[in-house]
């Protein structure tokens, strides 16, 4: 660490978000979305150690591509750093949120900037979803949200 960085193997880091694992477990979550490339090798880990809490198996992992630093086609430098861009996203699949215990992941969270987006836009979906029920079933319907971050 003489350099100001820690360095720590992938064994390191697998315990890491095993001994985390135990704060997210009584939460129950049955559907993990990984926030770009980076969201997915914790949110892989983090499967290892929580299982769907109704079948004991595996937790899906859906992805959303989030941008916020990246230089893409069609963003200004003006936009770099400021505005959030979408490069995926679940589409019709929002319909699968419904009624889920949904945990965001993502490697890094170092402005809230994209992650806030993710979080305001996934509920978004999910009220518009919510607004093709009877009104008698939203509320049993309505997603949970959770946020998973491996560093701030």
């Amino acid at each position: 660490m003489s350099d100001g960085h820690l360095r720590a193997t992938y064994n390191e880091i697998h315990a890491i978000i095993g001994k985390a694992s135990e704060n997210i477990a009584p939460w129950k979550p049955d559907l993990f979305i990984a926030i770009g490339g980076g969201g997915f090798f914790p949110a892989r880990v983090l499967r290892s150690f929580v299982k769907h809490p109704n079948t004991g198996k595996n937790i899906s992992i859906q992805a959303i591509g989030l941008s916020l630093y990246e230089e893409l086609p069609g963003v200004t430098s003006e936009q770099i750093g400021r505005e959030v861009v979408r490069t995926q996203w679940l589409g019709p699949e929002s319909r699968a949120l419904l009624g889920r215990r949904v945990l965001i992941i993502d490697e890094v969270d170092d402005s809230r900037t994209t992650l806030a987006y993710a979080i305001k836009e996934l509920q978004q979906d999910v009220e518009e979803q919510l607004k093709l029920l009877p009104e008698a079933e939203r509320d049993a319907k309505r997603t949970k949200f959770a946020v998973f971050v491996g560093k701030k």
